[in-house]
């Protein structure tokens, strides 16, 4: 081959993008890569690496969003708990109040029984009386001188003329006319003290109740229950409770139902306001008030006067906001009147 040959075979194009030599045990190897191999390699690096990248990202997602619904189950299994805790409580109440109302009517029946019982012993007795044979001279006697003793007026002279039996007959039958007279006396007593003590319970049950009824304040309700905010309630904001208005008045402002003063306090929104946990779930706000009465840690009964109506906070006029929760969720007070 001629030198001219050599030099025009050095100065052709190589056709190779990238060459690789590895020696091994003496041996040189090549290996050469087209410039159209090495972006094809390039191109399946940054897939393999994108891919990668986004299944890790996969991951940590799906393994945040499970933790969070874990978090969410056992919270809910936790309420679910309480819910079940205060159902059996609330069933235990309710078992119990039935069987005190049932014994009441029991004692009411008794004291029926015994009070017919005692008027037809009454009855019994005066019929006998009124049947006695007026020929005889001795029943005569004797028909007389009970008459007598259900008259307004009984001679005391009378008694001295009686032969010794109608005495004696006359005797038995003023005592137990006296006794049936003191008996009917006590029953009345009864009646009365049964009247009075049951009332007493009614009140004091009442007052001791932990379920929130009736309203803290008299006065018109000037905006309504409304949490969705619908335009045909009110004028269509969010309301989680209802405005009583005092038409400017300050009046004094009572708990609903029993329980423990949580806070007593002021916030921006609600201005003085009052927080009351019965019980059971049950929770109720008093806001916007121009003084509280009562602080945390107090325990009311139902009418208690816990503060005077006002309009701090951000309030367009003088009136009690009141809200009823029961295990977190707002309710409609309306409901419990």
């Amino acid at each position: 081959m001629e030198p001219n040959d050599n030099l025009s075979l050095n100065k052709q194009p190589s056709k190779h993008f990238l060459s690789l030599h590895v020696s091994h045990k003496g041996t040189q190897k090549s290996f050469h890569l087209k410039k159209a191999h090495t972006l094809a390699l390039c191109v399946v690096a940054c897939v393999f690496i994108g891919s990668s990248a986004v299944s890790i990202g996969s991951y940590f997602s799906a393994k945040n969003e499970l933790v969070s619904s874990e978090q969410e189950l056992q919270q809910a299994e936790r309420t679910n708990r309480k819910l079940e805790q205060t159902s059996n409580a609330l069933q235990t109440e309710n078992t119990e109040y039935t069987q005190n109302i049932q014994d009441l009517q029991n004692k009411a029946a008794e004291l029926e029984q015994k009070i017919n019982e005692l008027e037809d012993v009454k009855n019994n007795l005066n019929d006998q009386l009124n049947h006695l044979n007026t020929n005889d001279s001795a029943s005569t006697e004797i028909y007389n001188a009970v008459a007598s003793c259900f008259s307004e007026t009984t001679p005391a002279a009378d008694t001295a003329s009686f032969t010794p039996i109608v005495t004696t007959s006359f005797n038995k039958v003023t005592c137990l006319a006296a006794q049936l007279d003191r008996i009917d006396s006590r029953l009345n007593e009864t009646e009365v003290s049964f009247t009075k003590t049951a009332t007493n319970v009614t009140e004091t049950l009442s007052a001791y109740s932990d379920i929130p009824s009736g309203l803290p304040v008299n006065g018109i309700i000037s905006s309504g229950f409304n949490p969705n905010g619908l335009s045909s309630i009110s004028d269509g904001r969010v309301h989680y409770g209802l405005d009583i208005s005092t038409r400017s008045r300050i009046l004094p402002i009572t708990a609903t139902a029993a329980g423990t003063v949580t806070e007593a306090d002021y916030h921006d929104e609600y201005g003085y306001y009052v927080l009351i946990d019965h019980g059971n779930g049950f929770v109720t706000r008093y806001a916007h008030n121009t003084e509280n009465l009562v602080s945390a840690g107090d325990v009311v009964k139902k009418g208690d006067v816990i503060a005077t109506t006002g309009a701090t906070g951000q309030s367009t006029g003088v009136h009690c906001h009141y809200e009823v929760i029961l295990n977190g969720v707002f309710q409609d007070p309306m409901d419990f009147q």
